[in-house]
């Protein structure tokens, strides 16, 4: 076959008549970024990462170095400012939609980006087109296609086909770069919380734990406090738990899975166990905040191997909605009543995750249930991680915040939305803000629907201390902007990322 000759950044190549030149790139170890490119496969120039800059005398021309084929003499430019700046700008697009793709993730760090223009909830596919030529080209299905144009552009099954099998397909899954194919494998796999347990309709425990053992991929070690979780999944002789699971007492579920942890690894040393076990400690905020938190410092401090989460429903809901160091400032509880003395309690809840974050553990972070996507990916890097980890969840209570159930969620996302719940992580010391809302919502928006917070609309007296809950959630997400290092000119939320 006729060999062509050129040079991409000054390296000369030689390759076959009818490759690309990211082909050629690759055979001399020159790296173009992309999302869109299987070797496999039709070549469609999707995602514009992979421009490449031809340099012909002093004309150039920018192309998708996917799908252009080399060509005798080409000199090529992968590095040029002009490529740079269309890289840098489609990272930007392309992160809102796939924040958590690693390739993305370095160029992000590379451009300097922190911040980015581009808004947009997350359907988490970016038309690269992947499982459609696949389909066309390996499987000769034509199972999947394109449907609508513009904006609407969309994948679609085609009708009639056996959808279950395709939309399973294992191939899909591995090829997809944004883990859309991940999400649908996950629906369909075993749920290790098993449904016909006694939480209560709209329980945000209840859809924080199916989503968390849905994340889980090895087999792992279940430690539960006790409280709603535990009251309402395992009382003998029944279960909603098809995992190995240990129930402890109120305060110690950190020292329990830390000691079963260390049993594992003893055991490993010894030779008697070969395979890879995960370990995950739950509490509520009554069982994390308060009277857990020196079992669950401890454990951190001396490096367990462990995912602590916290169903942070913000009382301890299953002994009488009694307030705890999670309750917010003016909620009304049984112990923090609001009456003619006061207006619910009169403190500012405890700061639970800049706690754990001081202890300088690998990762910890931020989410609620109705952030499924971040959720779900939270988990997955917590379990990784190499030490302790912990996750601070959001659980709406319909009975102990008084509203409806089904407004649970929604309750859950207007937390975000207000700033009042962000979401964000800190990885090995780093701050990383998870969601930033288009335009910051009015905390009212978050506290008016919730009958814990109705004497402070009832009574004009009440409205200072209003007030004082939006300052201090101002206070807060300011100091976390500028911990996570990003500007919020004029006191404007400048769009960082929405993987919801």
């Amino acid at each position: 076959m006729t060999q062509v000759n050129l040079k991409i950044d000054g390296k000369s190549v030689s390759i076959e008549s009818g490759k690309t030149i990211l082909e050629a790139a690759q055979k001399i170890g020159v790296i173009i970024p992309t999302l869109c490119y299987h070797k496999d496969l039709t070549p469609f120039g999707a995602c514009r990462l992979c421009m490449v800059e031809l340099v012909r005398g002093n004309k150039s021309r920018i192309v998708a170095s996917c799908a252009y084929p080399v060509e005798e003499g080409l000199d090529v430019q992968t590095g040029s400012p002009k490529v740079n700046k269309i890289r840098k700008l489609m990272t930007e697009l392309l992160l809102p939609l796939v924040p958590y793709n690693k390739m993305l993730q370095k160029l992000a760090q590379e451009y300097g980006i922190k911040e980015t223009r581009f808004n947009k909830k997350m359907d988490a596919c970016i038309l690269c087109g992947l499982c459609v030529r696949y389909s066309a080209d390996v499987k000769h299905q034509d199972s999947v296609g394109f449907v609508g144009r513009g904006v609407e552009r969309h994948i679609a099954w085609v009708p009639k086909l056996d959808i279950e099998k395709y939309e399973s397909c294992s191939d899909c899954s591995k090829i997809c770069p944004t883990g859309v194919f991940q999400r649908k494998e996950m629906s369909m796999q075993e749920e290790l919380f098993a449904s016909g347990h006694r939480l209560c309709a709209g329980c945000g425990a209840a859809t924080t734990m199916r989503q968390i053992m849905l994340s889980v991929e090895d087999p792992v070690v279940v430690s539960a406090a006790t409280g709603c979780l535990y009251v309402a999944t395992a009382t003998y002789p029944y279960t909603a738990w098809k995992c190995n699971w240990i129930h402890s007492a109120f305060e110690n579920s950190a020292a329990t899975i830390s000691g079963i942890e260390a049993a594992y690894k003893s055991l490993k040393r010894q030779g008697k166990i070969n395979k890879t076990i995960k370990f995950i400690a739950l509490g509520g905020d009554g069982g994390t905040y308060d009277i857990g938190l020196q079992s669950l410092s401890g454990a951190l401090e001396r490096g367990h191997q462990f995912l602590y989460v916290c169903y942070n429903n913000e009382a301890y809901m299953n002994t009488g909605i009694q307030r705890s160091g999670a309750t917010p400032m003016g909620a009304s509880t049984t112990t923090s009543p609001a009456g003619s003395v006061g207006y619910g309690k009169n403190v500012f809840r405890k700061d639970l995750t800049a706690i754990v974050a001081a202890h300088n553990i690998p990762y910890v972070a931020q989410s609620t249930p109705a952030h499924w996507s971040d959720l779900i990916s939270k988990v997955k890097k917590a379990l990784a991680a190499n030490g302790p980890s912990f996750i601070n969840v959001l659980s709406p209570c319909h009975r102990g915040w008084r509203v409806p159930m089904e407004k649970s969620m929604k309750l859950a996302r207007v937390a975000a939305d207000t700033c009042y719940w962000p979401l964000y992580e800190i990885e090995n010391g780093e701050w990383k803000l998870n969601y930033m809302p288009k335009e910051k919502k009015a905390i009212t928006e978050w506290l008016k629907p919730q009958g814990r917070f109705k004497h402070l609309f009832d009574k004009a007296e009440n409205k200072p201390v209003i007030e004082k809950i939006q300052a201090s959630v101002d206070k807060e997400w300011a100091s976390l902007l500028k911990k996570c290092g990003v500007k919020q000119p004029n006191e404007k939320a400048v769009p960082v990322r929405d993987i919801c």
